[in-house]
């Protein structure tokens, strides 16, 4: 399996013992590319469904039309769809983002985008149920 597009962080909480897994993803802008990533981390949740695992960064993609603005944007459906499939199978817990509905913005002050997320596995809600 290749971890193109992802570095991934293994660690401990030293006061608790708990081990936990990060993995911070910048996903290409290419459809294909970005399918093929999509299933390398479906697996990678599903192997580590039982860890602290949060998968977290810069997607490069958006799961609704409401996510994206600006003059000249196009919004890719298609995109969006194998987004939200691949969220959807893998059960990842998307966490809300707090103070603004964008994440990415341009120069021109008008577009903008979520393409930044953080997903994180129940045990590590568990482990840490407060987090946003």
């Amino acid at each position: 399996m290749s971890y193109r597009h992802i570095f991934i962080i293994k660690g401990k909480v030293i006061l608790t013992g708990q081990d936990f897994i990060i993995a911070n993803v910048y996903a290409p802008c290419d459809t294909i590319a970005k399918q093929e990533l999509w299933v390398c981390l479906s697996q990678f949740i599903l192997d580590t469904r039982d860890a602290n695992v949060c998968v977290c960064g810069d997607f490069n993609s958006v799961r609704t039309k409401e996510e994206i603005r600006g003059r000249s944007v196009v919004f890719r459906q298609l995109d969006a769809d194998n987004f939200n499939n691949f969220i959807d199978n893998s059960f990842p817990i998307d966490l809300p983002i707090c103070g603004t509905l964008f994440t990415w913005y341009r120069g021109d002050g008008i577009s903008m985008s979520r393409i930044d997320r953080f997903f994180v596995s129940a045990k590590w809600c568990d482990s840490w149920p407060n987090c946003i």
